[in-house]
């Protein structure tokens, strides 16, 4: 289903962000500092065209709503919110699905899924805006938004439009906390995946926890293999007590 891009930021106004203006724009103006806003899907109720573009076309969906966003910039600017974590949760039950059971059809679409933590890695700084340093004009080129596991940059300097001359700059990117969860399916505990946790879901659960993950499954190609490796980029996660089993 297509629906434009401009109908969908409203639809996030209507739907989500303006009977709780008050926070949201306190989200905003706190912004870099806090990032990560929780939205429940019951917000949305039944419409159709939200809900089956957001779980049919995620990244699209999710990018409108950070773009709604910005009509709470308090000075009126353009300010770029893309790496604010909407945390949806409360999904409708068609997006369910086991871990074991993820497949080609299921990759870059929103899924609510259930596992236990197997085992947690580091807490790592992960680049969500990268900075790069051309080498002809010395110029910085700040902060190419980088969500996921792949490092984005521009194919030429935005300053001269030489190409082959950029470099990436650590000093002047800017991070967030990251961790690798391996999440095993708890009714078939030799199927796992790893789950790619950021910002405030990372160093969240420890092993042996079960969970209830609203994320979105990607593919990785090794070398020149054609087969890929399946991981989750994490959305939302919660915790689940003994009654929500």
């Amino acid at each position: 289903m297509s629906v434009r891009s401009g109908d969908l930021t409203e639809k996030w106004y209507e739907y989500v962000y303006r009977d709780r203006s008050k926070s949201v724009r306190r989200f905003v103006e706190a912004y870099p500092d806090r990032r990560a806003l929780s939205v429940s899907c019951t917000r949305v109720g039944h419409d159709y065209r939200f809900v089956r573009p957001l779980l049919a076309n995620p990244d699209e969906v999710l990018r409108a709503g950070k773009a709604a966003l910005r009509r709470f910039l308090a000075d009126g600017s353009d300010r770029d919110l893309g790496d604010v974590y909407l945390r949806v949760t409360d999904l409708p039950a068609e997006s369910e699905v086991a871990l074991a059971d993820i497949r080609a059809d299921h990759l870059n679409e929103l899924h609510t899924t259930r596992g236990v933590v197997a085992e947690t890695g580091p807490v790592r700084p992960k680049v969500v805006r990268a900075a790069f340093h051309c080498a002809k004009c010395e110029a910085v080129t700040r902060h190419v938004p980088t969500p996921g596991r792949e490092l984005r940059k521009h194919a030429k300097c935005p300053r001269c439009n030489s190409v082959g001359y950029l470099s990436f700059a650590p000093e002047a990117s800017e991070y967030v906390d990251a961790q690798d969860a391996v999440v095993l399916d708890p009714e078939r505990e030799d199927e796992s995946v790893t789950v790619l946790l950021e910002h405030d879901l990372a160093g969240s659960v420890s092993d042996g926890k079960e969970v209830r993950l609203v994320g979105i499954p990607r593919a990785d190609r090794a070398d020149d293999s054609t087969v890929a490796e399946v991981w989750v980029e994490s959305v939302s996660m919660e915790c689940l007590t003994d009654r929500d089993r």
